[in-house]
């Protein structure tokens, strides 16, 4: 039996937080995307709704500690309190700081029931520079996993190896619901995505003597 759960998405505008908001939606979960550019993830809310699904926007500016206190309120009058937090990480100035905020004020209420995800983002899956990203996110993912022994919350790391193309998002984004979806069995800590390199042509047939 499958049971659906409220997940709030952030940087939704981006190509790969859509397409996991999208799969989320349509097979049941209450969404509700977070990005500056709310306009962009309500036109996609606006379909999911028509088909069915529940799956809402919100403008969020993670650089905005106001902007982030409201969206908050949002969440918890459109999908109440979030089971699943998927966020992009290691971002830089204000946004850094932002995401951690955010996460401060939606974590507290996953400890008291006893279950909950919080997935870390590579920023270059979401479409923004490294910078000094896997140090931020391995110490951001070490203090987590410290937060959460024995409450049933759990951390997860997703990011892209630094190969020559990208990932495409909607591959990302089916993984990133099977990980919201693998409540109480698998636990996908540490999830490093190499995208499918083309494999170099012979420029004439090889030597098999």
């Amino acid at each position: 039996m499958t049971e659906f759960r409220a997940v709030v998405v952030t940087e939704a505008a981006s190509p790969v937080a859509l397409a996991t908001a999208a799969r989320l939606a349509r097979r049941g979960d209450l969404v509700l995307m977070g990005a500056r550019r709310a306009d962009v993830c309500e036109r996609l809310a606006a379909r999911l709704r028509a088909c069915g699904a529940a799956a809402f926007a919100a403008q969020l500016d993670l650089a905005d500690t106001s902007s982030i206190d409201r969206f908050v309120e949002a969440a918890r009058y459109l999908i109440g309190e979030a089971d699943v937090l998927v966020t992009g990480a290691g971002l830089t100035d204000g946004s850094w700081i932002g995401a951690q905020h955010l996460a401060a004020q939606l974590i507290p209420p996953m400890v008291d029931a006893g279950q909950g995800d919080v997935i870390l983002v590579g920023p270059e899956l979401f479409g923004a520079p490294p910078c000094g990203a896997r140090r931020d996110l391995d110490t951001w993912m070490s203090a987590l996993d410290a937060e959460f022994v024995g409450t049933g919350v759990r951390a997860s790391l997703i990011r892209s190896a630094p190969v020559g193309s990208r990932a495409v998002p909607h591959d990302v984004g089916r993984l990133l619901a099977a990980m919201v979806g693998s409540r109480g069995r698998m636990h996908l800590r540490h999830v490093e995505i190499v995208p499918p390199v083309a494999a170099p042509r012979l420029s004439k047939e090889p030597d098999v003597r």
